[in-house]
């Protein structure tokens, strides 16, 4: 019968195995509970031979140290840490992070998706929850911002940090210390002027081949509405109705009601039923490569995505005088933040145009 004294300590003790071994673990109470803590070591029952016994001699030393630091730990009650921090140092980090998104409910689980194929394309699996470091994390936020353009490095690794936040506390957490802590979630100083296209590259891209019409005719239409590749992909006939254009974007849940220029109509392909989509296009990644080709052939010097589409209409609405809290409610925006950026771009662009004119 084990006494209370037998209680405070921690003991080693072994499993037997089928091949003449001995698994040996740490056993100490806690609640009542008796606890085990595999050391990953193990002793011949029947040792044979002088390798066997030198083997045995030097795991007992190696796991007497061990028991040693625990009982020490122990005391000082660090030891819920250490085995926390044991059982789950190796686990898979991409099967926690799919059951994290699993139940995710908030309205930027789209975002955190992106986030989760992003990482995955940094750091491809299999991925243990130790290999994710603050370096690790660090080469995340530096893949980002010279992979991404805008602020979109910024909200994904805002997302990111926000997973690892909660991985590092709770009853569920990978983490014993939060590896993004430290890391700075600073805005690139990029300029999204690059992203944003004049009305002579809207011409040539307009008179340009694309090799699919439904991209084509999309994506002008975005640089007159200012909607999103997936308020695009998700558009209805229903949500046009006359020269207007209603509905709710897929982001941020908020409503936009936007007059179809002549512009934006004659991109329009013959209407079809209210439940229909207006414009059938393919995957995200095949519509990124029509649109490289179509910029290519037409002559435009520029990277040109959805994005590129929804500054395109931002600025050009600044340039034309239109007033920041219309571009603002034009866009979707949550903050008038978020429509300076385009009142900036079109000021540098109208000094670009002054400075221009030739001296005489």
């Amino acid at each position: 019968m084990e006494t209370q004294s037998t209680k405070q300590r921690i003991t080693v003790k072994g499993k037997p195995t089928s091949d003449n071994k001995e698994r040996l673990y740490l056993v100490w109470y806690q609640n009542n509970k008796r606890k085990w803590e595999a050391t990953n070591e193990f002793i011949f029952i029947t040792p044979k031979g002088v390798l066997e016994r030198q083997h045995n001699k030097e795991v007992k030393i190696k796991v007497e140290a061990l028991r040693n630091d625990r009982e020490r730990q122990f005391f000082n009650n660090e030891i819920d840490d250490i085995v926390e921090q044991k059982k789950t140092k190796n686990q898979d980090f991409y099967t926690y992070f799919d059951n994290y998104l699993n139940s995710y409910k908030q309205k930027d689980k789209r975002v955190m998706l992106a986030v989760y194929q992003q990482f995955k394309e940094f750091a491809p699996p299999p991925l243990s929850t130790k290999q994710v470091d603050e370096t690790l994390c660090l080469k995340f936020k530096t893949y980002l911002d010279k992979k991404l353009n805008g602020e979109t490095p910024h909200t994904y690794f805002a997302r990111f940090k926000k997973f690892i936040t909660y991985s590092s506390k709770g009853k569920n957490r990978i983490f014993k210390q939060n590896p993004t802590e430290d890391v700075k979630n600073t805005k690139q100083e990029k300029s999204i002027e690059k992203d944003v296209l004049n009305i002579d590259e809207l011409k040539l891209l307009t008179a340009g081949y694309c090799g699919n019409e439904n991209v084509k005719n999309a994506f002008l239409f975005a640089c007159n509405t200012g909607l999103r590749f997936v308020d695009i992909k998700a558009l209805k006939w229903k949500y046009i109705k006359g020269d207007s254009l209603q509905m709710n974007q897929a982001k941020t849940d908020i409503a936009v009601n936007v007059f179809l220029n002549v512009n934006a109509k004659k991109f329009l392909p013959e209407r079809g039923k209210d439940d229909e989509f207006v414009f059938n296009l393919p995957s995200h990644n095949a519509t990124i490569k029509n649109l490289e080709n179509w910029a290519k052939t037409a002559g435009v010097d520029k990277h040109i995505t959805f994005h590129c589409a929804r500054h395109t209409f931002g600025t050009l609405l600044a340039f034309y005088g239109i007033d920041i809290a219309t571009v603002s409610k034009l866009m979707g925006h949550t903050s008038l933040k978020y429509t300076m950026k385009y009142v900036r771009i079109a000021d540098e662009m109208k000094k670009k145009a002054v400075n221009a004119i030739p001296s005489y």
